[in-house]
């Protein structure tokens, strides 16, 4: 049985992620989007030069906006597209 996945379009943390995420998370979305090296270190990751808890990762998985690999963090097209209105952009894109 494959796991329930949300529609993009129907994911609140894509059409508003400024109201459910917490600071935390979007703070490591964007930084998951800036830096290309991600390294878990124990019960952190490092990504670029900040660290980030297990928890907050696995709450972006959780939401489908991260892919957590063995060593490297990938964002999915809905955490694109979320990161892109975090940083500012009205339609969405990149």
């Amino acid at each position: 049985m494959t796991p329930s996945v949300t529609p993009v379009a129907d994911n609140p943390a894509v059409t508003n992620p400024r109201r459910v995420l917490n600071m935390a998370q979007r703070d490591a979305l964007l930084s998951i989007d800036f830096f290309r090296h991600h390294r878990p270190r124990g019960t952190t990751w490092a990504i670029g030069d900040k660290r980030f808890n297990v928890r907050t990762i696995n709450a972006l998985a959780r939401l489908d906006l991260v892919r957590v690999g063995h060593q490297s963090l990938r964002l999915t097209t809905a955490g694109q597209i979320a990161a892109a209105k975090l940083k500012g952009a009205s339609d969405g894109t990149a």
